[in-house]
């Protein structure tokens, strides 16, 4: 009503000796849920038997779920309903990379390329066992062996160039065309990604954890439970070292104003990115088995449990959880699907007995009308 009316009224009423009548009250809205909780993988869709021992994390990428079994198989499961859509005989140890519609594969002696959609071999090229799970992007395919690392064309095998380099035992990180490869023996190498020639080379204690990269800066753990931040231009730090409590865990992740780190003392922490501030670092009642994720507006952090936890990325206070009915075998893996975040594991293990699982976001609530 307007306001103007509502007065006119109330003057009325008072005149006439009526009791005044109160303005209309506005409908109460309904209770606003934090759009993390939506967003986060919670429900479960479905759930299927593997019948062999899994031996590397699932691989999750457009339409398919990708395993490296015991038996010596690579299998292709549908993400709509974790039907099996082919399986290829290649023996292997190690997580297959996916880039552009093809599976490539590190094999004891060969990284084989397979088509994406229906497991057929695309082309092999001689390799040495691999030490550390392959990185294929852009176009290329990147192997770390015991004394060499090597970099294919994905398109054809071909190889383009090969270092002699020892002690690369975590996944090297791709960005634009640099190439950073953490070693044991605490060497971080900048290489130019199309040559393999050195940008450059600092030093730190050693073993280092998987790099996190920005077009200008490079991120990651060192074997002192120290934390750097490098300048990507020549290596030098952009700014100072930070104390953790124990070792980085898997990779750090981050986002336009934030980077997060989870260690071995199983924490959680947030730093500014502009200057390696702390921000907040809650505790998680399990030891993480590989680095945070983001979803949406959630830092999600994963163990053996059964139960992944999630953190606000602003505040770090609880964003909810993700419970499984069996604890997690082996890391998980997330991807996003138009709009929502999905997450395939591995749960079980006990009497030989392993379930490949899919999760995604909760379906949303019907919209209730309001007057």
């Amino acid at each position: 009503m307007h306001p103007l009316r509502t007065t006119l009224l109330l003057i009325v009423a008072q005149v006439l000796g009526a009791p005044p009548t109160p303005p209309p009250t506005p409908p109460t809205p309904p209770p606003t849920v934090p759009t993390t909780l939506h967003s986060l993988p919670t429900s479960v869709r479905w759930n299927v038997s593997i019948s062999a021992s899994p031996v590397a994390p699932p691989v999750i990428d457009g339409d398919y779920i990708f395993l490296v079994l015991q038996s010596g198989q690579v299998s292709a499961r549908k993400v709509v309903d974790g039907a099996e859509a082919w399986d290829a005989s290649v023996q292997s140890d190690r997580p297959v990379a996916v880039d552009g519609g093809r599976v490539y594969v590190a094999a004891a002696d060969q990284i084989v390329a397979l088509n994406a959609a229906d497991g057929a071999r695309v082309w092999s090229a001689q390799s040495a066992a691999t030490t550390a799970p392959l990185v294929a992007q852009g176009g290329w395919v990147i192997a770390a062996t015991e004394n060499a690392l090597t970099a294919f064309r994905s398109a054809d095998g071909s190889q383009v160039w090969r270092r002699d380099l020892a002690g690369a035992h975590v996944t090297p990180t791709v960005e634009g065309d640099n190439l950073y490869v953490p070693l044991h023996d605490g060497r971080l190498l900048a290489l130019d990604l199309r040559t393999g020639a050195d940008r450059w080379v600092k030093s730190f204690a050693g073993p280092l954890s998987e790099v996190l990269a920005f077009p200008d800066r490079v991120l990651f753990g060192t074997g002192d439970k120290y934390f750097f931040c490098l300048r990507a231009s020549d290596g030098e730090r952009d700014w100072q070292r930070v104390r953790l409590g124990s070792v980085v865990r898997g990779r750090p992740v981050g986002d336009d104003s934030h980077v997060y780190v989870a260690s071995m003392d199983n924490t959680l922490r947030a730093y500014r990115r502009i200057n390696g501030a702390l921000l907040w670092h809650p505790s998680v009642p399990f030891r993480p088995t590989t680095g945070p994720v983001l979803v949406d507006s959630a830092v999600v952090v994963a163990g053996t449990a059964s139960e992944l936890r999630a953190f606000d990325a602003l505040n770090g206070r609880p964003a909810g959880q993700i419970k499984l009915d069996d604890s997690l075998v082996m890391p998980p893996a997330f991807a996003k699907s138009g709009q929502e975040m999905l997450m395939t594991a591995i749960t079980g293990g006990f009497n030989g007995q392993w379930k490949l699982l899919l999760a995604g976001p909760p379906a949303a609530a019907p919209a209730t009308p309001h007057e």
